[in-house]
């Protein structure tokens, strides 16, 4: 015997957090190719103020400093890596939600757990200021939620 949910309410809103999950996820790279390059900037800026206040005073040492820290690629890489990961994690996200919403008749409570996992890697990215994951989030979450909660039939399978 297996049970079988008999809402489509899961199956809607893991389809719709799926949909959702995807521009999610580029907007979650783009807020965190920006925060990483605004976290990584500091060090820049801090050389660019010191200079600054020099005035007249400036020598080539300080020239010299002030071109090797802005043209050191590091603070860029981080960024780009900072965006990447935030990507693939709401790709996966989406995906994963998309699956478990899919599967939300069939088997309820495997839906339930993919969809709930899913919330919680879309709402990673909360972190980076992304305002569109919390409302994926939500929709998975409650999407998971209902798989569990919901009425089951029972079904007997003929051998």
């Amino acid at each position: 015997m297996t049970e079988k949910g008999t809402s489509s309410a899961p199956m809607i809103l893991g389809i719709i957090g799926g949909v959702l999950g995807i521009p999610s996820a580029l907007c979650a790279g783009a807020c965190g190719t920006a925060v990483g390059a605004m976290a990584n900037s500091q060090e820049q800026i801090n050389e660019l103020e010191r200079v600054g206040n020099l005035g007249e005073n400036l020598t080539d040492e300080d020239i010299e400093n002030l071109t090797t820290v802005l043209s050191d690629p590091a603070p860029y890489e981080a960024a780009a890596t900072t965006g990447s990961i935030f990507i693939w994690i709401g790709i996966a996200a989406a995906i994963l939600g998309l699956v478990g919403g899919i599967m939300g008749k069939p088997k309820p409570t495997i839906a339930g757990i993919l969809m709930i996992l899913s919330a919680v890697l879309v709402g990673t990215s909360i972190i980076v200021g992304n305002l569109l994951s919390i409302v994926v989030a939500i929709i998975f979450l409650i999407g998971g939620i209902m798989c569990f909660v919901q009425k089951k039939e029972e079904i007997t399978l003929n051998a």
